[in-house]
């Protein structure tokens, strides 16, 4: 194989695995926009807040 050849396949072999990367990497994307959207109508999760056992005294004025 000369070497204009082999660099056209080269170059074909790393557009076609950038290509394939970007596609995968678009459907991941939108199949995470659209689990969250679907997560977003569902009813709101709780939070735990944290809370304090101690009380403290005001500071003196």
């Amino acid at each position: 194989m000369d070497p204009e050849t082999a660099k056209t396949v080269v170059s074909a072999a790393l557009v076609a695995s950038i290509t394939l990367f970007s596609l995968v990497s678009l459907q991941a994307f939108v199949a995470q926009i659209l689990a969250d959207l679907r997560d977003a109508g569902s009813a709101p999760k709780a939070v735990p807040v944290p809370v304090r056992a101690d009380r403290r005294d005001p500071p003196q004025a």
